[in-house]
């Protein structure tokens, strides 16, 4: 048995989904699911799973809580009262979000044999169904899709410096092109199609990529490119962008230094206030990653 939240908020056994019930009881699964092995009182799984709670919340709850547990009766997970709250025991292996961000970071270990973090990331991305929490409404879905998110933008950077520094520009570009439009502000996935591009002889298509990001900072952010991005467009131009790939870091947003910030861990999503910097959150393309490594 399978918690994914990776996408719709499911749970498979041997590829079959089993019936979970309405939005709100999925929503409480995914509350849980975040946060495996860890208790969630109240009072948060409450917040979690309304904006503005019913006056008898706490009863809904229950009766959420109760339906979820006979939908996992002899698995290898449970829903356990504990410490005031609940909490779903479980390996984390079985929450799919859990086991992309162990490969992600797995994949962080090995900076110096990129063959393998190219396979362990196209594991990871194997898991990606679309849009985190898909059909969960309200504040904490909303930050949570942010924050799972970003690990994905920054587990796609990751792989595409690897493939480059493989040698494989035509992949990143098969890739990136069609994801990059959807996260404009993250300036490393267009530093990677950019440097791509260069590399197949396509240096005008990655200009043009320049001028469409300027353009999209000026008009939503009244923002320039950083400086990282803003250099690399000027070793294009000047025909000296044969440099080294920049080892994989953070991803940071752009706006990061005009009072945005980079991505949030999971478990941790950003502040609310901060989602006016985000573009709405689009499905993503069926195919992600080669599986090639």
């Amino acid at each position: 048995m399978e918690v994914r939240i990776l996408g719709p908020v499911e749970v498979t056994v041997d590829g079959r989904r089993v019936p979970l019930g309405p939005p709100q009881r999925r929503a409480v699964l995914a509350a849980l699911a975040v946060d495996v092995n860890h208790p969630v009182s109240l009072p948060t799984l409450i917040d979690r799973v309304w904006n503005l709670p019913p006056d008898r919340a706490t009863d809904s709850l229950y009766a959420h809580i109760a339906r979820l547990r006979q939908a996992l009766t002899g698995s290898a997970i449970s829903i356990e009262r504990r410490g005031g709250g609940y909490v779903l025991e479980a390996a984390p292996e079985r929450v799919d979000a859990h086991r992309f961000h162990r490969l992600a970071k797995q994949a962080q270990t090995h900076a110096h044999d990129d063959s393998v973090r190219v396979a362990l990331l196209a594991e990871a991305m194997e898991l990606w169904r679309g849009s985190p929490l898909t059909g969960i409404s309200g504040d904490w879905a909303s930050r949570m899709r942010y924050s799972i998110e970003q690990q994905f933008v920054g587990a796609v950077v990751t792989w595409a410096q690897a493939h480059l520094r493989l040698g494989r520009p035509d992949t990143v570009v098969t890739e990136l092109t069609p994801l990059v439009p959807r996260y404009p502000l993250v300036e490393p996935l267009a530093s990677m199609l950019m440097r791509a591009l260069c590399a197949l002889g396509r240096t005008a298509e990655a200009v043009a990529q320049y001028a469409l990001l300027r353009g999209y900072l000026a008009d939503h952010l009244g923002i320039e490119p950083g400086p990282e991005l803003r250099a690399l467009h000027q070793e294009i131009l000047r025909g000296d962008h044969d440099q080294p790939v920049w080892a994989a870091g953070e991803v940071v947003l752009a706006g990061a230094d005009h009072g945005g910030f980079g991505w949030a861990p999971l478990g941790k999503p950003p502040r609310a206030e901060s989602l006016s910097w985000t573009r709405p959150t689009a499905h993503l393309p069926d195919r992600v990653l080669s599986r090639r490594p």
